[in-house]
């Protein structure tokens, strides 16, 4: 079974058939979740912030959300993310296939049970997958791009954007880092690729805004949605990249 997570903008069940609505109970919260099929292989999406964006970020449970997809057996996960640029090169629509984060969270992104390798926080199976699949469809896709990830729900200032671009960040947003980083500590693979909304603060004219990053990605839904389900149809049954082998590594030193 394949997870799918829809960031801001990316709601859509009617991708996967008829989508079951189900609900699923962890310690951290229960998590509805939405159970489909894309030809053979079982799906579930969830809308990071709900169908309607009902949730902004400092309220999505992500402890419990990755804790359910590890609770129905899912052990990979791709993603989408809404993000505003900070890398110049970067405009409005651009994809970004995501390779190193930097955590600004002020509150935990751990389960506090393990100390995990995040030397490479995204799979490199499912990001090589990604590539080939965006080359596949020639969708144009940064192959690279390092995200920092911020609390919210207000937007950064325009010298917290300065002080992230002098520490190499490419873009901005308020959630990746913890996905990931929650994804690791249940040995969960883990991948997700950015489209830019709009470009930081102090870097347009332009204001940041929910219905600017809504817009940008209603309009590039079809791309996203043809990336994210062609991507879930070629990852293989068998895994070969290193994130389990990570994962039991940090369990068998927390044993000892």
């Amino acid at each position: 079974m394949i997870g799918i997570i829809g960031g801001t903008g990316f709601y859509s069940v009617d991708l996967f058939g008829k989508a079951e609505t189900i609900t699923v109970e962890t310690e951290y919260g229960h998590v509805q979740m939405f159970k489909g099929k894309l030809k053979d292989r079982d799906i579930l999406f969830l809308p990071r912030h709900g169908v309607e964006h009902g949730r902004l970020a400092f309220e999505i449970n992500h402890h419990a959300n990755m804790m359910a997809f590890k609770r129905m057996g899912v052990n990979r996960v791709i993603a989408t993310v809404a993000a505003g640029g900070i890398n110049p090169k970067y405009k409005s629509g651009d994809l970004v296939l995501l390779d190193q984060f930097i955590d600004f969270h002020s509150y935990h992104t751990t389960y506090g049970k393990l100390s995990l390798d995040m030397t490479e926080p995204y799979c490199s199976e499912l990001r090589d997958i990604f590539i080939k699949v965006a080359e596949d469809l020639d969708y144009h896709m940064y192959p690279t791009g390092t995200y920092v990830s911020f609390d919210g729900p207000r937007y950064e200032t325009a010298a917290e954007i300065r002080a992230f671009k002098i520490l190499g960040a490419d873009m901005v947003g308020m959630t990746n880092a913890r996905e990931a980083a929650l994804a690791r500590e249940l040995g969960i693979c883990y991948s997700a690729v950015a489209i830019i909304t709009n470009m930081a603060a102090g870097l347009s004219e332009d204001e940041p805004d929910l219905e600017t990053h809504r817009s940008v990605v209603k309009e590039n839904n079809e791309k996203l949605q043809n990336l994210l389900c062609k991507v879930a149809l070629e990852i293989p049954e068998k895994r070969s990249c290193r994130c389990q082998e990570l994962y039991d590594r940090a369990v068998a030193a927390r044993s000892k």
